[in-house]
Parts: C-alpha cells; sequence; structure tokens
C-alpha cells in the first residue's frame, strides 16, 4: 500500500467539525440555528476573538461552552481547529510528529506533521481546546509558548527545526469544567488543577450556567419538536437535579455539600425528549434510557423522586 502523501495526511487530522466551502472558500464553522446563546457570556466572547485575545469559559457540562465558542466564531467568519482534550490525546496531536512520506521522485523523506496547535498558530484560526482540564499536565505545557499573546514566532522541532511565524489571527479559547482547581465537588472525576502558568496565559474567563428555563425549554422543542408540556416537565426535573447536586445554586453552599453527585445537563433533556418520542415510552420510562441507567442507584432513586414529583 502506498503511503499517503502530506496533504492527504493534513486532511485526515483536520477537525471533524469544519466543513469545506465552496468554490475554493477555506474551511467554514456552521452555525447552530436552534442555539440560544448567553448574551451576556457571547457578548465577552465576541470581545476576546476581535481582540485576539485568549479566553476561558467554565461551566457544568453540558450547559453549552463549546457551542458557544463555536456559534459565535460561525457569526464572525472565523476558521478553527478543534481539540478535545482528555486522558489519550497527545503532544503529537496538538503539536506534531515526524512523518515518513515520499518525495516526487518517490524518494522516502522525513517532514513535519503538524498537529492542531501548530496548524491554527501558521494558518491564522481560532485553537478551541475542549474540556482543557481533563488534559495531561504535558498538554498544557506544551501549549505555553503557542498562548503566549507577545510572542511572535513558534519553533517547532518535528522531523527538522522549524521556526513557525504566528499569525495575526491566531488565538485560543478552552473550554473546563473546573475553574483550575481540579476535582471539588466529586461531579468531574479526572479533571486536572491548572497550573497559575497556564492560567496566566488567558486574558479573559466566562463562567457559565445552564440557560434560563424558559429558554432552555425553547433549545428542546426546537431541537425535538417536543411539546410546550415535555419540554417544561423535562426542565422542571433538569433545574430540581442541579439545584440538588449544586446547593450555590440556591443556598450559597460549599463544595461537597450536594445531596447527589449527578446532574442532567442541556444534552440530557435533548436526549430525554428524543427517547421518549422516539421509542413511544412515557416520560418516566425514557429518563431510564437517557440518564438513570448510568448513575448510582442513590442519585437515581433521589431523581426519579423528583420526576414522580414533577411528572403525574
Amino acid at each position: 500500500m502506498a503511503k499517503p502523501t502530506i496533504s492527504e495526511a493534513q486532511d485526515l487530522a483536520a477537525s471533524l467539525r469544519t466543513k469545506k466551502g465552496s468554490a475554493g472558500e477555506p474551511d467554514k464553522i456552521e452555525v447552530d440555528p436552534f442555539f440560544i446563546e448567553d448574551p451576556a457570556a457571547a457578548k465577552v466572547v465576541e470581545f476576546a476573538i476581535k481582540r485576539r485575545k485568549n479566553l476561558l469559559i467554565v461551566g457544568p457540562t453540558g450547559c453549552g461552552k463549546s457551542c458557544l465558542a463555536i456559534n459565535v466564531m460561525a457569526r464572525l467568519n472565523e476558521r478553527a481547529e478543534i481539540f478535545s482534550c482528555d486522558g489519550n490525546t497527545s503532544t503529537e496531536e496538538l503539536i506534531g510528529k515526524p512523518w515518513a512520506t515520499t518525495d516526487d521522485k518517490g524518494v522516502g523523506i522525513t517532514v513535519p506533521l503538524y498537529g492542531a496547535g501548530t496548524r491554527a498558530y501558521r494558518n491564522g484560526k481560532i485553537l478551541l481546546l475542549e474540556e482543557v482540564d481533563h488534559a495531561e499536565p504535558d498538554i498544557h505545557a506544551s501549549l505555553h509558548r503557542i498562548m503566549e499573546v507577545n510572542q511572535k514566532f513558534y519553533v517547532c522541532n518535528i522531523g527538522k527545526e522549524e521556526i513557525i511565524p504566528k499569525h495575526k489571527d491566531f488565538t485560543v479559547i478552552a473550554t473546563a469544567n473546573t475553574i483550575g482547581t481540579g476535582e471539588d465537588t466529586f461531579m468531574y472525576t479526572g479533571t486536572k488543577a491548572l497550573n497559575q502558568a497556564f492560567m496566566n496565559r488567558f486574558s479573559f474567563t466566562v463562567t457559565m450556567d445552564y440557560l434560563k428555563p424558559d429558554s432552555e425549554k425553547e433549545v428542546v422543542k426546537n431541537k425535538t419538536g417536543a411539546n410546550e408540556r415535555m419540554a417544561d416537565q423535562i426542565v422542571w426535573v433538569a433545574n430540581d437535579v442541579r439545584d440538588a447536586a449544586n446547593p450555590k445554586r440556591i443556598s450559597g453552599g460549599v463544595p461537597g455539600s450536594a445531596k447527589i453527585a449527578a446532574t442532567i445537563s442541556t444534552r440530557d433533556c435533548i436526549e430525554w425528549a428524543e427517547i421518549s418520542m422516539g421509542l413511544q415510552l412515557n416520560l418516566k420510562e425514557a429518563a431510564e434510557y437517557a440518564f438513570l441507567n448510568r448513575i448510582s442507584d442513590v442519585d437515581a432513586d433521589q431523581i426519579r423522586t423528583f420526576i414522580s414529583n414533577r411528572i403525574a
């Protein structure tokens, strides 16, 4: 089997969330017509992008952190490299690695295969780091030089040493579940503490929560076709669960004082409605498949009580 060409390898490594434009236009990100932006958070995201300032967006799972960033980028006609951080991602995927290929004469050569970070850096894209507090410390360390606001170049040593000029349009947006301190509520096991050298690279930090109930109901209805009553019931239960999982929402409680460790995200609300309608189940039955079967028995029993209180 012939070795893939450099261009084929780059295409394979490109973000799956971008879409080729027509007539040779650059990759474009699509606006989600059903996504409802938090206006205050969106204003800061837009400001940071226009000023090319690194931005950190912090909030609970499934509240729309990445979707907000993507929607704002799409509205501004920005291009992006989207890099999902987890324990399996490597610095090679972010920065790059040597790649064995052939030249025009069929002679074997080794060339740099750029990762998401260096592609964004040299081509003037936004680097969106999803769930950055799940990445291993070596990922954070490798980002230090790339994220230096006043730096004009990056020395890349993958296959050969290369000085990569920083494109004027490059910047970084990162999302996280915690504010750099790692897990403190038992809800986000596996998150890592972010050291101050890394946190200091962000010019702005936005904290997000789930949408207001009326807005979240509209998202559920628009995304799934659920009727008003179903959307109401789903969002009522979701907010009961969130209040129990995070006492700070209603009482200013301290971390660790939650009644349950689980939560129901906007993503879960959408799945719950789709399962109910798609499998023709009532909401109590559909909840088992949407989220109850994946959480502890104690939390599941408590949430079943919330469901029974809200849904006849």
